[in-house]
């Protein structure tokens, strides 16, 4: 599999994400005015602020999801000769490609394929090096197989 199939599985994924989070804020919005509804007192007031909590945990998501879609929109399937933003890098047990923060992507490659944020430390430690070259993460040392 490539890049290409990669970013199609992470957009999915994000487009997913914004769906429910869409769900969510609808279903909060029509518990908030049922509860505008039949509620006096304190109860109201005290279920009402954790309705706005709950709203405002979903905006912040929302916000970053819509950042992580953003920046896949911008990643191509280029070849890259050293590890950056957009990358595949393989060692002797992963593929790291550097893009969002996405976890193991669902793909039956010969190694688990990882997608990562380019400010995550691991991506921070290959940030520009090349084949051949290693670099360190958790007190693992990997060498760079290929980057592609």
């Amino acid at each position: 599999m490539e890049k290409k199939a990669w970013l199609s599985i992470m957009d999915v994924g994000v487009r997913n994400v914004l769906k429910r989070l869409q769900e969510e804020e609808v279903a909060l919005q029509e518990s908030r005015q049922a509860d505008t509804k039949s509620s006096a007192g304190d109860k109201h007031e005290t279920a009402r602020a954790m309705i706005d909590q709950e709203l405002q945990r979903l905006n912040h998501q929302k916000d970053k999801t819509l950042r992580d879609q953003a920046e896949l929109q911008k990643i191509t399937n280029s070849a890259c000769d050293r590890a950056e933003r957009g990358a595949a890098v393989e060692t002797d047990r992963i593929i790291y490609f550097i893009s969002i923060s996405f976890g193991k992507l669902p793909v039956k490659d010969s190694k688990p394929v990882y997608a990562l944020s380019p400010v995550s430390p691991a991506a921070q430690a290959m940030i520009g090096k090349q084949a051949g070259e290693a670099f360190e993460v958790n007190g693992l040392k990997q060498v760079i197989l290929a980057v592609y």
